[in-house]
């Protein structure tokens, strides 16, 4: 057991860094009315401060609601989107099986793997975008910070891919549908085709990053 000295003794530690006698008249001025409520009902005073925090969080929730996407609340809901889920490796064979010669390297991110492929008659490989592994539903979900807000991805879907996959020009759209699939005209697709309409109207895509 660690032995401490006595007060007065030439090491005495806590005299010579601290001022006890200040300390101890402080103590006794806390304690002068009796012991205080902080010190009786601590669970009380932490129940307290809880409910402060949730209150400011809740202002300023709202204070930051108008930065929200307007169906992010589609874009969460894990029910809708956990669907038709495909092995990160059966997704790879799928795609080399009609051509696309690709591979994936580990991208040091957990959970993940990143895709590399190549261009039709291209002699280099492009980086794709990163897969979720082993395995991913058909439609990403979206993940949300404190505040409700926006804050990346929670998990990946395989629609994405098909998207980054298109855009970089190593699919055609029709070659993707006709290896997985075309997509329904549900909501949770929304986002989906809208991407293919800008791309298709080369809206927010110039074509600079993907020329061969």
């Amino acid at each position: 057991m660690r032995q401490f000295q006595m007060p007065g003794s030439d090491t005495d530690v806590i005299t010579s860094r601290h001022d006890l006698k200040t300390t101890r008249e402080s103590i006794k001025q806390l304690l002068a009315n009796g012991t205080p409520n902080w010190v009786k009902w601590p669970q009380d005073y932490k129940n307290f401060v809880a409910e402060s925090f949730a209150e400011e969080k809740e202002l300023s929730d709202e204070q930051v609601a108008s930065y929200k996407m307007e169906d992010q609340h589609i874009l969460t809901n894990d029910a809708a989107r956990k669907i038709n889920p495909i092995g990160t490796r059966d997704f790879i064979l799928k795609l080399r099986k009609h051509g696309v010669r690709c591979f994936t390297i580990d991208n040091g991110m957990p959970g993940t793997v990143g895709l590399w492929a190549m261009r039709p008659n291209a002699p280099e490989p492009v980086y794709v975008c990163f897969l979720q592994r082993p395995a991913m539903y058909e439609w990403s979900l979206l993940r949300l910070d404190e505040h409700g807000l926006p804050a990346g991805e929670r998990f990946r879907g395989w629609r994405t891919v098909l998207i980054q996959l298109i855009t970089k020009k190593i699919l055609t759209e029709s070659k993707a549908h006709q290896i997985f699939g075309k997509p329904t005209e549900s909501i949770n697709g929304r986002r989906y085709h809208e991407s293919l309409f800008n791309y298709r109207n080369g809206i927010g895509f110039d074509g600079s990053d993907y020329e061969d």
